[in-house]
């Protein structure tokens, strides 16, 4: 009997927590978000530049871009550039082929394509390394790219301004709504990612739009600025006043 009373004392007890914590109210929350975002001037350019050749002989084919290749890199490097900036993005060595009404299929020779990835990291040499590069042979700039290598390095400045903006936004809802504002439950943020490069040109260039007078005067390039942006979203607790 004893045994029973105890037992019937404790589900009494444990029937007792339940509904308090059912009387518990539910903490109310707000969940504001805050967006800044700086501009930083790029410090890197990335060019991209390609020689196709074409031959009925592979070994010619070959030779010839390797040939310019080789005086090409050798103009960049001539510049300052270093060989760990400088690498091959894409080569491809294919026979070529036509066909005829009937479907006849007839050789054309081979064409070898090569293209060079550079990276430039002092601005004030692009222009001079995309004359060397064109003077040397490279008859098509695949595109120059202004941006920024590492841009989480300039983006702590964009942070804490978010914060400042979310916590303003929160404090405005709760002066204009009637409430009052406690602790941030939680914090979050959207960490900068992949920032599309600003193109500067994505054409073929032909040597004589590009230079007047035997090579004077080349294309005007500007980096410009690229804007970073963050986003923290921020969980307050609120309060009746």
């Amino acid at each position: 009997m004893k045994r029973l009373l105890l037992i019937s004392l404790a589900i009494l007890m444990m029937s007792g927590f339940a509904l308090a914590e059912d009387e518990k109210p539910e903490r109310r929350t707000l969940v504001v978000t805050g967006t800044a975002e700086v501009s930083v001037a790029p410090d890197i350019c990335y060019m991209s530049f390609a020689v196709e050749t074409y031959n009925n002989k592979a070994a010619e084919a070959y030779r010839e871009n390797v040939e310019t290749m080789n005086r090409i890199n050798s103009a960049i490097k001539s510049h300052g550039i270093e060989p760990k900036d400088m690498k091959t993005q894409y080569f491809s060595f294919t026979p070529q082929y036509r066909y005829t009404d009937r479907g006849k299929r007839i050789f054309e020779g081979y064409q070898v394509y090569n293209t060079l990835m550079v990276s430039v990291r002092d601005l004030s040499k692009v222009s001079a390394v995309l004359d060397a590069a064109v003077e040397a042979g490279a008859y098509d700039v695949q595109s120059i790219n202004f941006t920024i290598e590492n841009p989480k390095e300039y983006t702590e400045e964009a942070r804490r301004e978010a914060l400042k903006v979310a916590k303003k936004k929160a404090q405005e809802s709760a002066e204009i709504l009637g409430f009052r504002l406690g602790t941030p439950i939680s914090v979050s943020e959207s960490e900068p990612g992949y920032y599309q490069p600003y193109s500067q040109a994505n054409v073929a260039l032909e040597r004589s739009t590009m230079y007047m007078d035997g090579g004077a005067g080349g294309i005007a390039l500007e980096a410009g600025e690229q804007k970073l942006s963050r986003t923290v979203y921020v969980t307050w607790e609120i309060l009746p006043k």
